[in-house]
């Protein structure tokens, strides 16, 4: 019987060898991306080993501590120094009669959407407006974020008057030893203040900035920091230059921060116990963030302000300090030493070169406006012409709008 023999077609013949190429070439792209993966996976792990082991208290913080959407959640950064109050009934409480009801709905408006937790105006010598969200009172402490740097900077004019600084114009390398055979031994306690010091800007995402903000070894951050820039020649927003502060003040006073800020600034105001966000047991506190403490002890601070840095008959800081402190500095004129300024007019605000900006949807409407700033909408706004000072904390957002509130609240403001 013959063999019957069957045709084949080749096209379906190529159609198959194709399909099997193309099986192959997924087979491999699927085990090449599981390589990469795979790796990725084990460097992260390498990564992360290697911050625990460098310092753990970095990747502890980082998923562990408090979050920037929830500011009353104080707690959850670890280690914290109290700092003793005295409270003080010391805030009149008036009615709302200087304000103007639609302008104040407003206010409340965009604080509300803003996920705000303390609301208050203070207007021509006493308390005119108080609201809390989400639960919060007049005891609740949050998380001001950098607002901490307003009080840092009262504090050096308080020691500068007390003789333990004899000037701004003195180099920080006179406390800071390490400085004096560097690069960093002519930087001023003057442009540590005015953030002109040119110390390197720790990128944020990077080890180094991880470092300074979660790290437990605040000192060895900043010293192992090198100067980027020329001191004084640029202005540079920079939570090094504030930690240089702390450690200039806990020499030049020969006491920790937190028993000098208690006994000569905090408790002369009248506030309450507060407390601050240590980098470990006995070592130094975060003194460009995380000073823990209620809106009506922030009032009292912006109340300086108005008052010419009296508390009743205490001139707790000279005025011509709070002067200083809110002179255009000459590398930033929206910046003083450690607050910021309202004029000349803008309509957004650099940190530096490696931060996002904060905008003002228009000018400010008032030529005076100073304002004590926390990332994400913390603040003091201090209104000298209008005798006005507004505290906000809440939910830090990148979209805060500075105009917003103010503006509102200085056109709801009856003279």
């Amino acid at each position: 019987m013959p063999i019957m023999r069957v045709a084949r077609n080749p096209s379906s013949r190529a159609v198959v060898l194709a399909e099997e190429r193309e099986d192959r070439m997924m087979r491999s792209i699927r085990n090449g991306l599981g390589w990469v993966v795979a790796t990725l996976l084990l460097v992260l792990v390498g990564l992360a080993l290697a911050a625990w082991v460098a310092d753990p208290a970095v990747p502890r913080n980082l998923l562990f501590g408090q979050s920037l959407s929830e500011p009353m959640r104080v707690q959850d950064s670890q280690p914290q120094e109290a700092l003793a109050g005295r409270s003080l009934e010391n805030i009149a409480i008036g009615a709302p009669v200087t304000l103007d009801p639609r302008g104040i709905a407003a206010a409340e408006l965009y604080a509300t959407t803003m996920q705000t937790v303390a609301l208050l105006v203070y207007h021509k010598g006493a308390l005119r407006y108080e609201r809390y969200w989400s639960g919060a009172d007049a005891t609740t402490r949050t998380n001001p974020n950098s607002m901490h740097k307003g009080v840092l900077g009262l504090l050096v004019g308080a020691a500068i008057a007390d003789g333990h600084i004899d000037s701004v114009d003195a180099p920080a390398s006179r406390w800071i030893e390490p400085w004096r055979s560097t690069a960093h031994r002519d930087i001023t306690v003057r442009e540590l203040l005015q953030m002109s010091s040119g110390l390197e800007v720790p990128v944020f995402g990077t080890w180094q900035a991880s470092r300074l903000l979660l790290g437990s070894d605040l000192e060895r951050s900043v010293l192992d920091l090198g100067v980027e820039a020329p001191h004084g020649s640029l202005f540079q927003y920079n939570n090094a230059s504030a930690q240089a502060l702390v450690m200039v003040l806990e020499r030049a006073t020969d006491q920790r921060y937190a028993k000098y800020l208690s006994e000569r600034l905090w408790q002369r105001l009248g506030n309450a116990e507060a407390s601050l966000w240590m980098d470990r047991p006995g070592g130094q506190p975060r003194g460009f963030c995380c000073l823990f403490a209620t809106a009506r002890d922030w009032l009292r601070v912006g109340r300086l302000f108005l008052d010419g840095g009296r508390v009743g008959e205490d001139q707790v800081v000279p005025a011509a300090w709070l002067e200083a402190m809110t002179t255009p500095s000459l590398r930033n004129p929206n910046f003083g030493m450690q607050v910021w300024l309202g004029s000349p007019p803008t309509t957004e605000r650099v940190y530096n070169r490696h931060t996002i900006k904060a905008r003002h949807s228009a000018p400010f409407a008032a030529e005076d406006v100073i304002f004590i700033d926390g990332y994400g909408g913390q603040r003091v706004y201090i209104v000298p012409s209008r005798e006005l000072v507004i505290v906000r904390t809440g939910v830090s957002s990148a979209d805060w709008d500075d105009a917003l509130l103010v503006n509102t609240l200085l056109r709801a403001v009856r003279r």
